[in-house]
């Protein structure tokens, strides 16, 4: 089972942080890969239909949430990448004195059509998603 994690260090504190990007459907805000996102529903249980550049969707189900902590947790319900049983999850980390760490996982099964490629794009996403949130917040010198 493939699991992948991209992180970054920015220099604002978790809860400044989370206010500005920890909305389920914040990531249409930030992410330069997405060119919508709409969500249905409020908190565990909420849909969120991301659109990307090529024009592609996928329905993504919100699992947990937990704004104390800092994250959540979703499963991927409908998606044309060749992939099964995923599951994401995004939270943020405190890192020293006003400074935070964003860390963006995902595990997956590949199908049969999947293969390595599946597996970098899904590398390539959560990166420009955690690069866009460094060039966005700037990073911390922690």
């Amino acid at each position: 089972m493939p699991r992948i994690t991209e992180s970054a260090t920015l220099g604002l504190d978790p809860q400044t942080l989370w206010n500005e990007i920890g909305a389920f459907g914040s990531v249409g805000d930030w992410h330069p890969m997405l060119i919508s996102v709409e969500v249905f529903g409020e908190g565990a249980g909420a849909l969120r239909i991301a659109r990307g550049e090529a024009g592609a969707a996928q329905a993504e189900r919100l699992q947990t949430l937990d704004p104390a902590r800092h994250l959540y947790r979703y499963s991927m319900e409908k998606t044309s990448m060749p992939v099964r049983d995923y599951r994401g999850e995004f939270r943020i980390d405190p890192a020293g004195n006003a400074a935070s760490t964003v860390v963006w996982s995902a595990q997956f099964e590949l199908t049969p059509d999947g293969d390595g490629r599946t597996v970098e794009s899904v590398r390539h996403f959560l990166h420009a998603g955690t690069e866009s949130l460094r060039r966005r917040f700037g990073e911390s010198g922690v």
